[in-house]
């Protein structure tokens, strides 16, 4: 949890020192990064789609589908 001292003395900062405050912490941040297994399976995922191109369900129809197990 934020110290509510800091909290008060950053909103407390002009609109411009506010926007660098968020833009640096930001930049702290891990920017998303994934795991290397998680990546692993998105690029078979891509490699299997662009393998079978024609090999979709529509979004209706997938839809659809979502409902019906829903309300099982």
């Amino acid at each position: 949890m934020v110290e509510q001292g800091l909290l008060e003395r950053a909103l407390r900062l002009d609109e411009g020192a506010r926007r660098e405050l968020i833009s640096l912490l930001q930049g702290s941040l891990d920017h998303g990064e994934i795991s290397p297994e998680v990546a692993t399976i998105i690029d078979q995922r891509v490699a299997e789609a662009d393998a079978n191109p024609d090999d979709f369900t529509p979004l209706d129809e997938f839809e659809r589908e979502v409902r019906a197990r829903r309300t099982v």
